[in-house]
C-alpha cells in the first residue's frame, strides 16, 4: 500500500477464526452521466449502497453526483459488516482527496444513524494488526472496552463522523464537506 494513499484503508477481517488484514480501495468521481454508478468488487453491493447513503446523510459528504467504485484487494470476498468503517474511510478519503494514515487500521459496523457498532473478536483483530506493524486502530467504543494492549494505540469512536475526523490526514479538497 502506498504511503498516504488516497482512497485506501486497511481492515482486520476474520476468515473463519483467523484474522486477515485486507486493503480496501475506493475511487469517487463526478459522474459524466445522469445517474451515478456504484461498483463493488469483493464486498456486498447492498452494503456499499448503505454505506454511501450513511456517508451522505450522517457525515454530510455530497456523494449524490459521484460514481463510487470500491475494491477489496487480492480477490478477497468480505462478507462481514465489520469492514463497513474501512470502506467508509476509503470512500471519504477519495472524495475529500485526503490520505488515510498508513499505520492505521479501521474496523466497525456502521448503523443507519451513523453510529458505530461493536464487532466480534476485536482483540484478535487488533493483535494481528499490531503484529503486522500497524500503530493505530480506529474501532467502536464498545469494542475498545474489551481490549487491553500497549502494542497498538486504540482510537475508540462512537460515530462515523468522529472516525472520519480521526482517520483522514488532511488535504486540499475541504470544500466538499458541509459543516
Amino acid at each position: 500500500r502506498l504511503e498516504q494513499a488516497i482512497g485506501s484503508a486497511v481492515v482486520p477481517t476474520l476468515e473463519g477464526s483467523r484474522p486477515l488484514l485486507v486493503e480496501i480501495q475506493a475511487l469517487t468521481n463526478t459522474t459524466a452521466f445522469g445517474l451515478p454508478r456504484r461498483t463493488a468488487n469483493g464486498i456486498d453491493f447492498g452494503r456499499l449502497l448503505m454505506i454511501a447513503a450513511v456517508l451522505s446523510r450522517r457525515a454530510y459528504l455530497k456523494l449524490g453526483n459521484q460514481d463510487i467504485i470500491v475494491n477489496a484487494t487480492g480477490g478477497i470476498q468480505i462478507k462481514e459488516p465489520a469492514a463497513d468503517l474501512a470502506i467508509a474511510l476509503a470512500i471519504a478519503s477519495s472524495y475529500k482527496d485526503e490520505g488515510v494514515d498508513p499505520e492505521l487500521v479501521a474496523v466497525g459496523e456502521i448503523g443507519l444513524s451513523g453510529e458505530l457498532r461493536g464487532v466480534s473478536q476485536p482483540e484478535r483483530r487488533v493483535a494481528e494488526a499490531a503484529r503486522l506493524g500497524f500503530k493505530r486502530c480506529i474501532l467502536p467504543s464498545s469494542s475498545a472496552r474489551h481490549i487491553h494492549t500497549k502494542d497498538i494505540q486504540l482510537i475508540p469512536v462512537g460515530t462515523l463522523r468522529e472516525a472520519i475526523k480521526a482517520g483522514l490526514t488532511g488535504g486540499k479538497n475541504e470544500d466538499n464537506v458541509e459543516e
